[in-house]
């Protein structure tokens, strides 16, 4: 598992290399043959469930998508969160249905039953655990069947909407709203199909959402240009605009929330095991912290007590008075004896704010909830 970790690792780096670099662009070459056959795979998979040859089964209540095009970060879970909140402001019953990514429970779970959690990591996955300890009332079950996990739902919690986790490619299951989302850093990709780039599907795919809501839109991307790429391949698909807001930090030790302002001025160590390590740390960055070293991990990294004692090294190196992690990260160090790390160690917690199309989404949450009698 670690080799093949690190293999992903680097070929993500070499994705991301200048075009001098011959190392790296001569080994994405090399997997350009296995991005074609991928591609064709897809296309015809796509192609069965869009002509019927392959079955796509229907829940009695409503099913809403938030999905993407590519792997990594793009902001699926803070999304869900707020999508989670705006279904409960109106009165509705949300369940959160995910695939529970690098959970060791293969089979229907229910990590919160919307009145307690039931379970945590390793059982539970990550980002389920997540979104279970931010949504009181809001159940939240994972498996790799969507639609039996719905069935589970609907016959074991209050289930009135369900909004299905990383669904954009989850053609067995049917979707009443799609929700795609692309990162304005990098929308497409690579413009490459896996493993040679980021795309799980080609760009075309984009014609099957209901509504793209463009994320990371305040980090100084040329927005025009991202929204010309959606409309090369969406030309007539609603689009949104969102922003990652840090709204506080979370004491590991103890759990209890601090304030943004304890950041400011203060030497530390970051630690991410995520898709885009970077952006963490210009997020730190920005909030007023002197990010003295940054300790990063793989994307989706099981911790380990070992783990624990690497980071209070790096943080007695860089001469760090705290370390600061992600929330995703959290989840996986807080079962581990921290007093390792020598040093305080806290979450930041964030946010999703949409900036633009907000007024948009809400029509269509009403359009789908209370629909107008045929």
């Amino acid at each position: 598992m670690k080799v093949i970790e690190a293999l992903s690792n680097w070929t993500q780096r070499c994705m991301a290399a200048r075009p001098e670099q011959r190392i790296a662009h001569a080994w994405l070459t090399c997997l350009r043959p296995i991005s074609d056959v991928y591609g064709a795979a897809v296309s015809l998979r796509t192609a069965l469930f869009a002509h019927g040859v392959a079955a796509t089964r229907r829940l009695p209540v409503p099913v809403l998508s938030v999905g993407n095009l590519s792997v990594g970060g793009s902001g699926k879970t803070p999304f869900v969160e707020m999508l989670a909140g705006r279904l409960r402001a109106r009165g509705q019953q949300v369940v959160i249905v995910l695939r529970g990514y690098r959970g060791r429970s293969k089979r229907p779970t229910i990590v919160s039953d919307g009145r307690r959690v039931q379970c945590e990591p390793p059982v539970a996955a990550d980002e389920a655990y997540l979104l279970a300890r931010h949504l009181p009332g809001v159940a939240v079950l994972t498996g790799v069947d969507r639609y039996h996990v719905g069935q589970v739902a609907l016959e074991q919690v209050d289930c009135g909407v369900i909004i299905l986790d990383d669904g954009f490619q989850h053609l067995q299951l049917y979707r009443d709203l799609d929700i795609v989302l692309v990162d304005a850093i990098n929308p497409l990709g690579y413009g490459r199909l896996l493993p040679a780039g980021l795309l799980r599907e080609r760009p075309e795919a984009l014609e099957r959402a209901d509504i793209v809501v463009v994320t990371n839109a305040d980090t100084g991307q040329n927005l025009d240009s991202v929204i010309r790429t959606i409309r090369r391949y969406a030309p007539i698909v609603p689009i949104a605009r969102a922003v990652h807001r840090p709204i506080g930090l979370i004491d590991l030790r103890n759990d209890e929330p601090l304030e943004l302002g304890h950041l400011v001025g203060r030497r530390l160590l970051a630690v991410s095991g995520i898709a885009d390590p970077s952006r963490f740390e210009r997020t730190l960055t920005q909030l007023g912290a002197l990010v003295a070293a940054h300790q990063v991990f793989p994307d989706h990294h099981h911790y380990a007590q070992v783990d624990v004692e690497t980071i209070g090294r790096a943080a007695a190196r860089a001469g760090a008075s705290l370390v600061v992690t992600t929330e995703k990260d959290m989840v996986k160090l807080m079962r581990l004896k921290l007093v390792k790390v020598g040093v305080p160690l806290y979450a930041l917690s964030i946010s999703l704010e949409l900036t633009e199309g907000a007024d948009l989404l809400d029509a269509m949450l009403s359009l789908l909830l209370n629909p107008s009698p045929s």
